[in-house]
């Protein structure tokens, strides 16, 4: 999850030609969890060839020179973070023509990673207005030393620790990369077979 590794994977030469497309991986974290999650993405999609950007959501100002785009919220009580959420209000109009992935981490103890939670309403209406592609939630992490009376409660209550899947986050991150990739196959190949390129989206 190192920012200067993310720095290098981007400088290699590639094998293939996918760091032709340009991924921006935005998210909103509070306590550092969410950002190491969205590095982690950004790994697996560097080695598989892709151009990836790594940007809290608040430094972002234009997504129009991405070809997809992967948003990250930390999730508190059962709420995404404000920033995340007007981000996809913002730049809705731009956003409804990319491919988008989303993610959200937040859930406490040993079966953390098996829990799949719906989105919160206002983000499940502005996923559906956008046709996401996919939605992840993973595990999150809780230091009891840090945050408020919350975050204390719960590690009082043994709910400390990191439960993060790694793994599993790679495995999405894996599958994000192949999709993109067979869509742009599919895509060529109805430019060559048209004369002009198609859009190809699955839902």
């Amino acid at each position: 999850m190192d920012e200067r590794k993310i720095r290098a994977l981007k400088g290699q030469s590639k094998e293939t030609d996918m760091d032709e497309l340009r991924v921006l991986i935005a998210y909103s974290s509070v306590h550092g969890s969410t950002a190491e999650i969205a590095r982690a993405v950004a790994l697996t999609l560097c080695r598989t060839g892709f151009d990836v950007d790594v940007v809290p959501v608040a430094e972002v100002l234009d997504v129009s020179d991405y070809d997809s785009v992967v948003l990250g919220s930390a999730v508190y009580g059962g709420k995404w973070r404000k920033d995340a959420l007007e981000f996809l209000e913002r730049f809705a109009p731009v956003l409804s023509h990319r491919d988008i992935w989303l993610f959200q981490s937040g859930p406490l103890g040993r079966s953390a990673q098996y829990i799949v939670r719906a989105l919160p309403a206002n983000v499940a209406l502005m996923a559906e207005y956008l046709h996401v592609k996919n939605c992840a939630t993973f595990g999150g992490r809780l230091d009891g030393s840090v945050g408020g009376p919350v975050a204390r409660f719960l590690a009082r209550a043994g709910f400390a620790g990191d439960y993060r899947d790694f793994g599993e986050i790679r495995v999405w991150a894996e599958q994000m990369a192949r999709e993109t990739a067979m869509n742009v196959v599919v895509g060529r190949t109805n430019h060559s077979a048209s004369g002009r390129t198609e859009v190809v989206t699955r839902k």
